[in-house]
């Protein structure tokens, strides 16, 4: 087993593996490394996650000067250690590493553990080694579930964890990944190539595709059919198809289930809900709720605007045509990789893309394609629905138009490209 350990650990000093540096992450990371208080960074399949915890463990040892041999790392989808999945295993995992290395017990230790949901009853045992008053580990994992940190584990170490979410690269991040200059071109490429690294780097377009096609079904198989004991893998399949050829659209269940009705697959309300919660745990589609003023719409059941984490995901059959939605799901996506709470909110029959919050910000976006002549009916939608809000909050019309129009009434109109490179 301390063979195992010692090829994929980096305790000679020299971290391998680190790929393109996410300085935003590494410095969250720096941020929340003051205390013992565990970290749960989350996000889905192939966004960088590992490559982040390994940048992490590189700036703690060659910057912060943390001696190697006080940094555990494993990574659990490594087949050689594979044995770790059970928790008794990785115990004494924990204490040959200690044996073996002469760690200094009267420092600080660093666990980081990579897919920590293959560990069996893994709650149980990342409480152990926070709970250990003998010594000090700082305990680092990653996931891909947002429910990570739900059921069991919060309360075995409720208020001890601080949670992280990764997302895809955002724009400005591809350019520097891909060391392309910001134009209108580059980021007609980035609307096409989507964010996920390794898919960026594919070298042809039937390359990119295959990779999208195999992300989106390592997640329906691995994070949900297996997770959740799935037997009806179809409709699945099909739901996942509908979200990927309509991001930005509005759902509810009965319309899923409607659709589904009429391509002649049988399922209830419960199921298809149940399949969109395993869909949204897994960080394949996020649901932004879609809210309303209107007295009679409150004891409504909330509809919702399904985008995907990656806008590429629309790219898995035979691309995706609408690059007004495609440009909506890139803004809804940077808001969340901002720390915006978003919202949609509907007018009687109008609709505000976004109202997005955070702390005391607040602002209200409309995305579109472009928007055409000043007496157009995109110019005259997109202002005039903004119009319509009355408050003093930041209101602005987002689009890919050269030529920007000037302000109406407070209400701006400004290129998609700057504010994603702000």
């Amino acid at each position: 087993m301390f063979e195992a350990l010692k090829k994929y650990n980096f305790w000679d000093g020299k971290v391998k593996g680190c790929g393109f540096f996410r300085r935003s992450y590494l410095k969250k990371l720096k941020e929340l490394d003051v205390t013992k208080t565990i970290i749960t960074i989350t996000g889905g399949r192939r966004v960088g996650k590992s490559f982040i915890v390994r940048q992490y463990i590189d700036f703690l040892i060659n910057e912060n000067k943390i001696k190697p041999k006080q940094i555990f790392y494993a990574n659990l989808f490594i087949r050689e250690l594979e044995s770790l999945k059970d928790p008794k295993i990785f115990t004494e995992a924990i204490g040959l590493w200690k044996k073996r290395l002469k760690v200094d017990e009267n420092k600080r230790k660093y666990i980081i553990i990579d897919e920590v949901q293959e560990i069996e009853q893994w709650e149980i045992l990342i409480n152990s080694l926070y709970e250990d008053f003998t010594t000090e580990y700082k305990v680092i994992i990653t996931g891909s579930n947002s429910k990570l940190l739900s059921g069991e584990l919060s309360s075995y170490i409720a208020g001890r964890s601080f949670s992280l979410k990764v997302f895809p690269l955002s724009y400005p991040e591809y350019l520097e990944f891909t060391q392309k200059s910001g134009s209108r071109e580059t980021f007609i490429e980035y609307m096409k190539d989507g964010g996920m690294p390794e898919i960026v780097l594919a070298e042809n377009s039937f390359a990119k595709n295959n990779l999208i096609a195999t992300t989106i079904d390592s997640i329906i198989m691995r994070d949900i059919v297996l997770r959740h004991d799935i037997r009806n893998i179809s409709l699945l399949k099909k739901i996942v198809d509908y979200f990927c050829s309509s991001p930005s659209d509005e759902i509810s269940k009965n319309k899923v289930a409607n659709i589904l009705k009429d391509s002649g697959l049988k399922s209830s309300i419960h199921t298809v809900s149940d399949y969109i919660e395993y869909l949204k745990d897994s960080f394949l589609i996020h649901s932004c709720p879609v809210f309303s003023y209107k007295k009679n719409d409150i004891l409504k059941s909330v509809p919702q605007k399904v985008y995907l984490n990656d806008h590429s995901f629309s790219m898995s059959n035979t691309g995706f045509k609408d690059l007004g939605k495609l440009l909506e799901n890139i803004v809804y996506i940077e808001l969340l990789r901002k720390g915006y709470k978003v919202q949609t909110l509907k007018i009687d029959d109008k609709e505000i893309d976004f109202i997005a919050e955070k702390e005391t910000e607040k602002m209200y976006i409309q995305v579109a394609y472009t928007l055409g002549d000043i007496d157009s009916e995109a110019y005259n939608r997109e202002f005039g629905n903004l119009l319509l809000i009355k408050d003093h909050f930041p209101k602005m019309v987002l689009a890919l138009d050269d030529i920007l129009y000037a302000p109406v009434k407070g209400v701006e109109h400004i290129s998609v490209i700057d504010f994603l490179k702000n």
